[in-house]
C-alpha cells in the first residue's frame, strides 16, 4: 500500500485512471480491467469542467495503470480466466486510501459529489 500518498508528481491522466479503479473499488467491482477503467475515466471527463485531460485511450489507462502500480497506489492481480491465446488480461484494485486519493488528487477531476 502507498505509505505517502504524494498524486503531486503524477500527472492528470494518472490521477484520473487513480480515480477510476476508486470508483469501482467503492462499488465493490474490483479487480477491474483497464478497457473497464477506461469507460469510467471516460464518464468522469463528461461531469468535470477540465480542458487539461482530453480523450483517453486505453493505451493511456495501460501507461497510467503500470506507473500507479510501481507508486504503490494499485496493483496488479492475476486474471481470472484467459484469453483465447491464453492469456488473461491484467486487472487492477486499489492498493491506497480511497479517502487519502479523493483529498490528493487535482480539484478539477472532481465533480460535485
Amino acid at each position: 500500500m502507498a505509505t505517502e500518498l504524494t498524486l503531486d508528481d503524477i500527472s492528470l491522466t494518472n490521477q484520473l485512471v487513480l480515480l477510476g479503479v476508486v470508483d469501482r473499488y467503492r462499488n465493490d467491482e474490483t479487480p477491474v480491467q483497464t478497457h473497464e477503467i477506461r469507460h469510467v475515466c471516460t464518464n468522469r471527463l463528461e461531469n468535470v469542467d477540465t480542458g487539461v485531460v482530453g480523450t483517453v485511450t486505453e493505451a493511456d489507462v495501460t501507461r497510467s495503470l503500470y506507473r500507479l502500480e510501481a507508486e504503490g497506489f494499485v496493483e496488479e492481480v492475476a486474471p481470472e480466466g484467459t484469453s483465447p491465446t491464453g492469456k488473461g488480461r491484467p486487472a487492477y484494485t486499489l492498493d491506497a486510501d480511497p479517502e487519502a486519493v479523493y483529498e490528493g488528487v487535482d480539484d478539477e477531476l472532481i465533480a460535485d459529489e
